[in-house]
């Protein structure tokens, strides 16, 4: 991916595969605090932009990003770091218009965790051998 060019929605799965082939066992660990995590932040950075929360709303933004880039989902990260920048220029307009992206992405992600946990339930081995839902 060159310097401009957006990253491609959802996990990536090839990503995954070069951190955790053989840690399935820890990848699910993740997956199961990202889908907790995941929602909350998405509530958390709703809740401070309706109230204009600059500061709650870059913090949640930042917790965001870390843990979409410990799942390998990297436009979520890429959008959370939009918003934070935005939010960083005092920019709520810009914020809000990024974080309807980012929920739509956050969407995704967790359709696609809740894929490989339920591929894990069934063997570990199956969560890289299935295609991720878009």
């Amino acid at each position: 991916m060159s310097d401009g060019e957006a990253p491609v929605g959802g996990m990536n799965l090839a990503a995954l595969a070069e951190g955790f082939v053989g840690s399935e066992d820890v990848l699910a660990q993740m997956l199961g605090l990202f889908e907790t995590q995941a929602r909350e932040r998405v509530a958390e950075l709703d809740a401070a932009l309706a109230a204009g929360d600059s500061a709650a709303g870059r913090k949640t933004l930042h917790s965001l990003v870390n843990i979409a880039g410990a799942v390998r989902a990297y436009a979520l990260a890429d959008l959370a770091k939009r918003a934070g920048e935005a939010l960083r220029a005092e920019d709520l307009p810009a914020a809000r218009e990024v974080a309807v992206a980012l929920g739509q992405e956050a969407v995704l992600v967790l359709r696609q965790t809740s894929h490989l946990l339920a591929l894990h339930r069934q063997s570990p081995a199956l969560i890289w051998n299935s295609p991720l839902p878009r």
